[in-house]
């Protein structure tokens, strides 16, 4: 689940309470490289891991991780089984949670995590604080080139928004075709928004104004239009299972793997041939610059940007890495995909307040 995040009250009311003076959007002054992984960055191989995890054993054998992946226990579950020392304590919540909780322990100068786990803006957000510490381990060649872009820290997954559709209420050949023919009044209340989507809106709208021409009058028309035909769900997990029930006949941002996953229980869901384009979101791994846990915290990122990512992609979700065996991209080949980092994501309350104003007055659905 996505909520807003980085709304003006949020950053208000988490930097109050830890104490932090500065905003999340400008680089604290005086922050300087962490030294904690020194010692291990310049190692390889079979070499590396055996120092790290006799480090990591020392150190206690703890990890301590803070994460919005809502398929994490996969990952800790085949980490523990790999470094039966070493003990994962993950702390899952909402993105928004997740940043609020690293901003005020970060104001009280309590750093109490040793890795993050969670969406593309939060992450920048907590980056632009240097409270990240980029990873440089052997594992990044084996990435994909967008995988290793990020400032602070490294994708090590990508959540696929795509419009899904009830195949029992959209009979085949019937299918939706453009984004735009959903401002058609035949849609009147088959269509769901989901509530915490704004990253999602502000890529959508980006593409339409950068990468097809049109004015920005024109696209909140079209957005509008198509908020008057769509009801309110929260939650891409709840949004799936109630698109699966019927509530509504088409979702407009579902992930990928959220329909693939329903589809493969037997609930009459698909998003292919897909709608275009595709807004491909990276979900990312983040070292924090004060780890209580150091050498835990590199031999989990090691892991999951490696061996972890068939773990990810066995949950249909799209990994990180070149190269999984077994994987299929879920995309169908010749799809535009718009990746969301491409949008300007500096002046978040400005993408939340709008968001926030197209759907006053959307009912919610169910």
């Amino acid at each position: 689940m996505h909520h807003r995040v980085l709304t003006a009250g949020l950053l208000a009311s988490g930097l109050v309470l830890a104490g932090c003076g500065s905003p999340p959007t400008a680089k604290s002054a005086g922050s300087k490289e962490s030294k904690a992984y020194a010692e291990y960055e310049g190692l390889k191989g079979e070499e590396r891991t055996k120092k790290l995890l006799a480090a990591a054993e020392k150190e206690g054998g703890v990890l301590d991780l803070y994460t919005s992946n809502t398929d994490i226990q996969e990952l800790v579950d085949g980490f523990e089984k790999a470094y039966p020392g070493i003990k994962v304590r993950a702390f899952r919540a909402n993105s928004e949670t997740v940043l609020q909780r690293v901003l005020q322990e970060h104001g009280a100068r309590k750093t109490r995590n040793d890795v993050i786990d969670t969406n593309d803006i939060e992450l920048r957000a907590i980056n632009d604080e240097n409270l990240l510490h980029d990873y440089k381990g052997p594992a990044l060649k084996g990435l994909r080139s967008d995988a290793t872009k990020p400032e602070g820290w490294t994708a090590e997954r990508f959540n696929a928004f795509v419009v899904g559709w009830n195949t029992k209420l959209v009979p085949k050949g019937e299918e939706p075709k453009k984004f735009a023919d959903f401002a058609d009044p035949k849609w009147k209340g088959k269509l769901s928004i989901e509530l915490g989507d704004w990253d999602w809106y502000m890529s959508m709208s980006t593409y339409l104004t950068e990468e097809k021409g049109m004015s920005q009058k024109e696209v909140d028309k079209l957005f509008k239009k198509i908020a008057k035909n769509s009801k309110l769900a929260k939650g891409h997990t709840v949004q799936g299972e109630m698109l699966g029930a019927g509530q509504f006949s088409v979702a407009m941002s579902v992930y990928s793997h959220t329909v693939d996953k329903a589809k493969e229980k037997g609930a009459p869901v698909e998003f292919r041939p897909a709608v275009q384009p595709v807004i491909m979101r990276p979900n990312g791994l983040a070292l924090m610059n004060e780890p209580r846990h150091p050498a835990a915290a590199l031999l989990w990122a090691d892991w999951v940007l490696t061996e972890g990512q068939e773990i990810i992609a066995d949950s249909k979700r799209i990994p990180a890495a070149k190269e999984v065996p077994g994987f299929k991209d879920p995309i169908p080949a010749g799809t535009e995909v718009y990746s969301l980092d491409k949008s300007d994501a500096s002046d978040n309350q400005k993408w939340n307040s709008a968001y926030d104003a197209l759907l006053r007055g959307v009912p919610k659905a169910g």
